[in-house]
């Protein structure tokens, strides 16, 4: 079975992965759940060819235009918010381990602050991100440092986070087995507004791979108490979260990215529970939901994702999706 990235233990499936499934079957051991797995009501699954723009790596949602001017005014007014001092420095002198013992945290983690941060200051949005099963670790200061492999914290550990991207980033380390738990990243989320000076309007969720498949299962399992406003979640598995919340996923704003030719988590972890969202919940009340499949990708569909070379800028649609 394929491995995460730089590791060489396989990503576990969800237990509803061979529903529909549009890729080879994983032979792993699924991850426990929070949220009680339902049988899923899918829709019958479209071919990945026959999503709107598939073949040339677009969404298959509409309105982006739209979308995009309302996510460059979220991120005009969020650079008119946080005044960045001109000798801000790389986005690395600001990235600081917390190990596991040294703060209230049930996870190590490390945390980046934004120029101009303070604990009294104007309140910052925050973006919690959670990694692959390749960066498990138990939380110590030998062992952080494989999350910074992957995702924002890799970005923000080479330099190459922009100053005025507002996020407070906190990205905790799973430790042991399989992948975060519902209530493990629901506790963190609890850590995390308790400890840092952030807006609770605009409070994000972000994973890769089985961070993803974690953060699906917190929302099928805390998406009726969930602080998160939206969620961008990579290569994951919600089918789970589809079968025990249904519409009222819908209540996050939510972007799915997948690669179709992932052979670690079956992209219909991704389109099922994206294209039911679409299609079978009305909106308003649902929130904005989008899906995009990248044609040939295999299960690495993060990297063109979080550095935006594939054209896509969650962080603006991120901060276009706040709370009311």
């Amino acid at each position: 079975m394929t491995s995460d990235a730089g590791s060489d233990r396989a990503v576990p499936s969800a237990d509803s992965a061979a529903v529909g499934d549009t890729g080879p079957a994983s032979d792993g051991a699924a991850p426990s759940m929070d949220a009680t797995s339902q049988p899923d009501v899918l829709t019958p699954q479209p071919d990945v060819a026959s999503l709107p723009d598939a073949s040339v790596g677009m969404d298959a949602s509409v309105a982006m235009d739209a979308s995009r001017d309302a996510a460059a005014d979220a991120r005009a007014d969020a650079r008119a918010d946080a005044a960045v001092p001109g000798d801000a420095g790389p986005s690395s002198s600001r990235h600081t381990a917390r190990p596991l013992g040294t703060t209230m945290a049930g996870n190590g983690f490390w945390e980046y602050l934004p120029p101009g941060y303070s604990a009294s200051g104007a309140r910052a949005p925050l973006l919690v991100f959670w990694h692959g099963i390749g960066e498990n670790g138990n939380g110590s200061m030998g062992e952080l440092s494989r999350v910074l492999s992957q995702g924002p914290p890799r970005l923000i550990n080479g330099n190459r986070w922009p100053a005025d991207r507002p996020f407070v980033v906190l990205s905790p380390q799973h430790a042991g087995g399989g992948c975060p738990t519902a209530n493990e990243i629901r506790d963190f989320f609890t850590f995390a507004q308790a400890n840092y000076n952030v807006d609770p309007r605009r409070i994000y969720l972000t994973g890769l791979s089985c961070g993803a498949i974690g953060s699906w299962n917190y929302l099928g399992a805390h998406v009726d108490t969930t602080p998160v406003a939206a969620a961008v979640l990579i290569c994951g598995d919600g089918n789970g979260a589809w079968g025990a919340q249904r519409c009222d996923l819908g209540r996050v704003a939510l972007w799915g990215f997948h690669g179709d030719a992932d052979g670690t988590v079956a992209p219909s972890g991704t389109i099922n529970p994206m294209q039911n969202l679409m299609n079978m919940c009305p909106s308003p009340p649902r929130r904005d939901a989008r899906l995009t499949v990248y044609p040939g990708v295999g299960h690495d569909s993060w990297s063109r994702t979080y550095d935006l070379s594939a054209g896509h800028d969650v962080y603006a649609w991120l901060l276009a999706n706040g709370r009311p």
